[in-house]
């Protein structure tokens, strides 16, 4: 039986704790370790009692998606910080015996910058080239997934411009001026590890810089659900920014549904052709990671069987089946990475006549 978990979640600014009150006769020492321990389990935990934020960070940037890494991205400035902190402890700032802390900590928060990049496509049939750009994260591993907005070569125009890693599975994407809608399923095979998912935010300014800071963090742990294929751990994230102009008040929300399922890892997949009589036609087998771009019909198809072989933890083949009518444009397989992320592939099914008329141009 499926098992489901939903965690709905706020992304919050990246504040530290409002306070934290120190006493006047702890040692140097001990005042050290206090403050750092604190600081850590802050970031760590992604400072749940911080101030919530409204859909943009403190300087105004909008927040446009995600950057999801499996490792924490470690960009708070703590030597700033405790610098900063030591200094006011020296020159003596401390009312009734205690050390005030303030929470305002937005300029120790280090921003993980993403370059856009050209990107050329090649058209394999004509072999016409188009160049387009996306922004990546430079030597940081992780899976992106955001709306920005792009400026035309000429400066004149800009568009919203969807990017996504091939990780993000089932997406969905409702974008406007004033309103993001993002979902998509991260696939993953069971592991007797426990694993971490990061979900840092994604920021772009006016001058269409875009970069990521800290987030929050889950755990996919393999004691509870991460072994049994289709459990599914959903975090949803929603924010809204209130603008009032000339006395017109506009709002600007963004909504981020990620979900993490677990996935046995496919060994093979198999394709059979029947005819109308329920008799196969054909059966032809493939490694999860060689599907074809393109899988051609028989001409007295009339539907297919695409078969999905799935080893489990102890070794058992476990095969699912979809069926697809002669008229399907296409059918979804996956195969698994070396991160243990199954990713989707997309066969394009091209009939028989459909390859007559390409010959003769009827």
């Amino acid at each position: 039986m499926m098992k489901s978990r939903m965690v709905e979640s706020r992304i919050r600014k990246p504040k530290m704790l409002n306070r934290m009150m120190l006493k006047l006769n702890m040692a140097k020492r001990n005042l050290i370790i206090a403050v750092c321990c604190v600081l850590i389990l802050c970031v760590l935990s992604g400072c749940q009692l911080a101030k919530e934020s409204a859909g943009a960070n403190a300087y105004g940037d909008k927040m446009i998606g995600l950057f999801i890494t499996t490792e924490y991205l470690d960009l708070f400035d703590f030597d700033g910080y405790l610098n900063d902190y030591f200094n006011r402890f020296r020159i003596g700032r401390f009312r009734g015996g205690e050390i005030n802390i303030d929470g305002n900590t937005d300029k120790y928060q280090g921003r993980l910058y993403a370059e856009l990049v050209p990107v050329t496509f090649t058209n394999e049939e004509t072999g016409e080239t188009m160049v387009t750009h996306e922004y990546v994260f430079e030597g940081v591993e992780g899976m992106l997934y955001f709306v920005p907005i792009i400026q035309s070569a000429d400066g004149e125009d800009s568009c919203f411009v969807p990017m996504s890693d091939p990780a993000i599975s089932d997406m969905y994407m409702g974008v406007s001026h004033s309103e993001h809608e993002l979902k998509g399923t991260i696939y993953v095979i069971p592991t007797e590890k426990n694993r971490n998912y990061y979900y840092n935010p994604v920021y772009q300014n006016a001058d269409g810089s875009v970069y990521a800071v800290s987030g929050t963090g889950i755990i996919v742990s393999n004691e509870n659900y991460a072994s049994v294929e289709g459990a599914v751990i959903s975090q949803t994230m929603k924010l809204t920014t209130t603008i009032t102009e000339n006395g017109k008040t506009k709002k600007d929300s963004i909504s981020i549904e990620i979900s993490i399922s677990i996935m046995l890892a496919p060994v093979k997949i198999v394709i059979l052709q029947m005819d109308s009589d329920n008799t196969i036609l054909s059966q032809r087998s493939y490694e999860p990671e060689a599907m074809p771009e393109v899988f051609t019909l028989e001409a007295r198809t009339a539907y297919l069987i695409v078969e999905t072989h799935k080893r489990d933890e102890m070794g058992t083949i476990i095969i699912t089946r979809e069926i697809y009518d002669r008229g399907v444009d296409s059918i979804a397989t996956f195969f698994a990475r070396e991160d243990g992320v199954c990713v989707k592939h997309w066969t394009w099914i091209k009939a028989w006549d459909a390859i007559f008329y390409d010959i003769y141009g009827l």
